[in-house]
């Protein structure tokens, strides 16, 4: 009786303890964190938001014992996916195990991230903090609201590497977009920092994946091969915008669409139950949370037993090699037919434990420099994208090989039998290879270089045989299944001889036989592409050229095709502070501009690590730069030629000398698309850039008047902070500089606000500012200040006649009362002198096109 008197107590114990946890559970899990609250990383597996339908759950998140993030994670899963975490643009913000707290700040209201020692990590602060809650939805979206309700800052417009059904994925240029998209999480040593891989909008409005380790960059969905119309996407659109709905079906302003493979299922549609995640192997997946047992599906917040697990239900790639730097530089991924990583004949493994680091060099560069004996690898079924250091049709095996040998910065290239497609490479990245693929690479080698013969792309299951065996497979690629090793095929052929001599020696007489009708064959085909043929490049295959480009390197240039191209330098346009250009013409028939810098004192190494960020960027108000010069002392840079000339010399001449005038909706036009330039430059691009000598010399116009801003990126590029000690000496040129060029203040992008605030003013005038006559004081140079003074004291005082007094004269009163107010107000605030009082130049361009909307919806008349 005891016995059972003691078992019943002990029962009753357990219940009253479940009761005790579950209750202390329900305490715990709540959805909202109030004014002055916070959380303690200690309590982080008890005291976490949980959204109202228990999916999700945000808080203090485990990376390993001692390091923590704060992230929303699915709850219901037994995998607790994380779909956002506090992040930094480079990495993903972590926190210790001891001391660390988020807070919902009691004076302003906005969420705070401190480390053990007190230091903020980061905030959500906002223009207006008011914040009365922190709140964690339904849908996953951690949100801080004021008393009212209304969300004063989200973690939805702020996305990781995940997007969640009815979170919208904006691109720049949207209509009030962060334009952010998506980054991947590191991999192999690094996990807390940002990937190499985006998913975002192009300068196109076309949604991409992009590949970008701050060296190479490039699209690589969708596919770089095709043009964007055989992708089945628009471009230009004026909407950027994307989402997913519940259903499992996602689609983009650029027709960019996809679904699940279990589209519509109740048991992954109810509630939120998809996430669209990039993986740190930059394969966009889209995954389902499925359900393995009806009985079991309910499971707690904590998600440490569910039976919800998640599924891959739609991806981009199913073959990884086609995925950018997977293998790393240097290397080619196999597909034959699992995926797996070997370094090019002459290579060795970077990093034993990460592929993405690629292959090193065994051979110098001078070793397979021109005037060196070489000789090539040949590697079967091979190809690397971008990096073409140029590329010609028609060519035979012999021409091509020339091609490389006699460029020295040539170190592979890819022949294409049929066509006779001929692609010289200065940089082996983003190789690939499988049975069926069009084309051969020939790896330039140095003579002496021992390679191994072995046949072609064979099977190794006996043990039996030679040659570059993979030792690793791609992580995550094959799910650990035991692949057998695949071996290159890889054959050596010396310059002195013909790597096609077999092929020759078997053929020579089909060929000769038709040696008369290929000849035909190319001169018809020369003819018929050539400027005077009947086929002339329309406007859609100029837009495919320029998809190629931007998802391709600029070229480097050798000194004597430059020298050539501007007849030995003669016809000079232009002289600067940076150097002297000249007009040329390349053997393409492209007209460019070759700008010779002078005194560049940065290394080889460091000169091509700013021209590679240059390279890279593309806006249609930004000067393209085509490619560069780097020979001896020679830097050259090549850029595409723009046919009116500068600002400088439209702008501050006489319709009669210069035979052009600006009319009010030119110069209107011009300083929106000088703001959208630098709004990019400032915001967009992938690399942060200031041009620190912003001035009408520097802004280009084309043959419709459209700006173009060239000179950018020569200053050296910043760190985000501003804090690049390299900025300390002063740039830029008088009258345009900003008042902390001359004070100890670090140098950041409201240096070019100042800059361009000044040609506004120009824009509007017609005249220098220093030109101006303020006041009946004639016979000085004008102070900028001193402009700027009368023009807020005159309108201060209701001066009506203040725009007028401003308007350039030769308009003849024919301006949009609308547009010139705009811009004058536009100038005084660019012009302020503390500089944190100057707006961004995203808000400069949201200002205009808002002057420019509401002229024309009110149609007001031109005065």
């Amino acid at each position: 009786m005891a016995a059972k008197a003691s078992s019943c107590v002990l029962q009753l114990l357990l219940v009253l303890l479940l009761v005790v946890v579950v209750l202390a559970g329900q305490a715990a899990a709540r959805d909202s964190l109030p004014r002055g609250g916070s959380m303690a990383v200690e309590d982080h597996a008890a005291d976490v938001l949980v959204s109202a339908d228990g999916a999700f759950a945000c808080g203090f998140y485990a990376v390993s014992p001692t390091v923590f993030t704060f992230s929303v994670w699915f709850a219901r899963a037994a995998d607790r996916a994380v779909v956002w975490s506090a992040v930094s643009p480079t990495r993903r913000l972590f926190v210790h195990s001891q001391g660390s707290r988020i807070s919902l700040d009691k004076r302003r209201g906005a969420l705070t991230l401190t480390d053990y020692d007190g230091e903020l990590v980061w905030n959500s602060s906002t223009a207006a903090d008011l914040g009365s809650a922190a709140r964690l939805r339904d849908s996953g979206n951690l949100v801080v609201e004021d008393e009212k309700g209304k969300v004063l800052w989200q973690s939805f417009d702020h996305p990781t590497d995940t997007l969640l059904p009815t979170q919208r994925l904006i691109g720049s240029g949207g209509g009030g977009g962060f334009g952010q998209g998506l980054v991947s999480s590191g991999s192999g040593r690094a996990p807390l920092a940002a990937g190499h891989y985006g998913f975002r909008f192009s300068d196109y409005a076309m949604l991409s994946l992009v590949y970008d380790d701050g060296q190479v960059s490039s699209i690589y969905w969708p596919n770089p091969y095709f043009s964007y119309w055989q992708n089945s996407r628009k471009i230009y659109n004026f909407t950027r915008a994307a989402d997913l709905d519940t259903a499992g079906h996602f689609l983009s302003s650029d027709n960019a669409t996809f679904d699940a493979a279990d589209l519509g299922s109740p048991a992954a549609g109810e509630g939120v139950g998809r996430r669209l995640t990039l993986d740190a192997d930059g394969n966009l997946r889209l995954y389902s949370l499925q359900q393995q047992d009806q009985q079991e599906a309910a499971s707690s917040f904590s998600g440490s037993g569910g039976a919800m697990t998640w599924a891959v239900t739609w991806m981009a790639f199913g073959n990884p090699c086609n995925i950018h730097g997977v293998c790393g530089a240097n290397a080619v991924c196999l597909y034959s037919p699992a995926p797996a990583c070997v370094c090019a004949p002459g290579h060795e493994r970077a990093d034993r434990s990460d592929w993405t680091r690629g292959c090193r060099r065994l051979f110098s560069n001078s070793s397979i420099a021109s005037d060196r004996q070489i000789k090539y690898v040949e590697l079967p079924h091979t190809d690397f994208w971008g990096f073409d250091l140029n590329n010609s049709e028609y060519l035979s095996l012999d021409a091509c090989q020339e091609q490389c040998s006699g460029e020295p910065s040539c170190a592979v290239f890819q022949y294409k039998q049929g066509k006779g497609e001929c692609y010289p490479k200065s940089y082996m990245f983003n190789g690939r290879t499988f049975p069926g693929l069009p084309g051969t690479a020939y790896l330039k080698v140095p003579a002496d270089f021992d390679v191994p013969e072995v046949n072609v792309h064979q099977w190794r299951t006996n043990g039996v045989g030679a040659g570059l065996a993979i030792e690793e497979n791609i992580a995550r690629c094959n799910d650990g299944a035991i692949l057998p090793e695949v071996l290159l095929n890889v054959s050596s052929k010396s310059t002195s001889g013909n790597p096609g001599k077999s092929l020759w020696f078997y053929f020579y007489g089909f060929l000769s036989a038709f040696f008369v009708i290929e000849v035909f064959v190319i001169a018809f085909g020369c003819w018929l592409f050539s400027k005077n043929g009947v086929l002339r490049p329309s406007e859609l295959l100029a837009v495919e050229e320029g998809y190629k480009i931007i998802t391709s390197h600029f070229r480097a240039y050798s000194y004597s095709e430059l020298e050539r191209a501007t007849k030995k330098f003669r016809c000079e346009i232009g002289h600067g502070g940076s150097g002297t250009v000249y007009k040329g013409v390349l053997d393409d028939e492209r007209t460019v501009a070759v700008k010779v810098l002078q005194d560049v004192s940065q290394s080889e190494e460091v000169f091509q690590a700013e021209l590679s960020a240059i390279g890279r960027i593309y806006h249609m108000n930004l000067v393209r730069m085509w490619g560069f010069c780097l020979e001896g002392a020679h830097r050259i840079l090549v850029y595409e030629y723009v046919d009116n000339g500068s600002l400088a010399n439209v702008l501050f001449q006489n319709a009669g000398e210069s035979g052009k005038f600006l009319g009010w909706k030119q110069r209107f036009n011009i300083a929106l698309g000088v703001a959208k330039g630098l709004a990019y430059l400032h915001n967009e691009c992938l690399e942060w850039i200031i041009h620190c000598d912003m001035k009408p010399e520097n802004i280009l116009l084309d043959g419709e008047m459209e700006p173009k801003i060239t000179d950018f990126g020569l200053a050296k590029l910043l760190n985000r902070d501003g804090s690049d000690s390299g900025m300390s000496r002063i740039r830029g040129t008088r009258g345009y500089m900003a008042p902390e060029w001359v004070s100890s203040l670090p140098i950041t992008d409201k240096v070019d606000v100042y800059s361009y605030g000044v040609v506004l003013l120009e824009l509007i005038k017609g005249r220098r500012v220093s030109d101006w006559v303020v006041d009946g004081k004639e016979g000085l140079e004008t102070d900028v200040r001193t402009v700027v003074k009368m023009i807020v004291d005159r309108s201060k005082s209701g001066d009506e006649g203040c725009i007028m007094y401003l308007m350039d004269e030769q308009l003849d009163g024919e301006f949009n009362h609308v547009q010139a107010k705009m811009m004058a107000q536009l100038a005084v605030s660019c012009l302020e002198e503390d500089r944190n009082n100057r707006p961004g130049m995203k808000h400069v361009v949201q200002m205009l096109i808002s002057a420019d909307d509401e002229s024309r919806d009110h149609q007001y008349p031109e005065i």
